[in-house]
């Protein structure tokens, strides 16, 4: 995601719907999102109304986090703004 820097801006657009599609077609990813919501949930309350497997949890956060529609800070999970474009047109 993050390591390949797309060497123009078609590139960076096409990279961008890619990961927009891999957040689209994921039930597990749009919950994510949904339940991160505008406010912003702790890890705990996250992993309790998410009800994944751990494995799932780290794996689908951990795309979130590196396609930059999730950032974590002080010890809340917030949409980016590119995060809050994605929530609206899918959840």
């Amino acid at each position: 995601m993050a390591s390949k820097k797309p060497s123009s801006e078609a590139e960076a657009v096409k990279m961008d719907h890619v990961l927009r599609e891999k957040v689209a077609i994921s039930p597990d990813r749009r919950n994510l999102l949904r339940i991160v919501g505008i406010f912003g949930k702790s890890e705990e309350e996250l992993k309790e109304k998410a009800d994944l497997s751990d494995f799932k949890y780290k794996y689908h956060m951990d795309f979130l986090l590196k396609a930059g529609f999730l950032k974590f800070e002080n010890g809340i999970y917030r949409l980016t703004d590119s995060g809050m474009s994605l929530h609206d047109s899918v959840c």
